[in-house]
């Protein structure tokens, strides 16, 4: 008999997250992205009052502190850790899909031409 997982919990990663050099900016901080993925993403070194079930916007992404590009993507936390969050993303609009993309597939052409904009 075939056993049905994955689906107890409403946050359960369903995709593939990748490691990736990358940073995410909300509420006026630029953390390091610990993993990513059309889902979500993990966010590491964060010592705020977010909480999981908590919603917020994230602002920015990039794969760096200097390349960051404005997006607004809509998220809660899944999950928390010590001074990781697990981060699922509510809606995604095609600015905030195509940034993601780029991340994970190390396109860096992608955010020289968004950075001469």
């Amino acid at each position: 008999m075939a056993r049905v997982v994955g689906t107890t919990h409403e946050h359960h990663r369903k995709d593939n997250h990748l490691e990736v050099a990358a940073c995410v900016s909300f509420a006026g901080n630029v953390y390091q992205i610990v993993d990513i993925g059309f889902g979500g993403l993990g966010i590491g070194g964060y010592e705020g009052e977010l909480m999981t079930g908590s919603e917020f916007m994230i602002d920015g992404l990039g794969p760096d502190e200097d390349n960051i590009v404005a997006v607004r993507i809509d998220c809660t936390v899944a999950r928390r850790l010590g001074n990781q969050l697990g981060v699922g993303f509510i809606e995604l609009d095609s600015l905030s899909y195509d940034v993601l993309d780029a991340l994970m597939m190390r396109r860096k052409k992608f955010f020289e031409k968004m950075k001469n904009r």
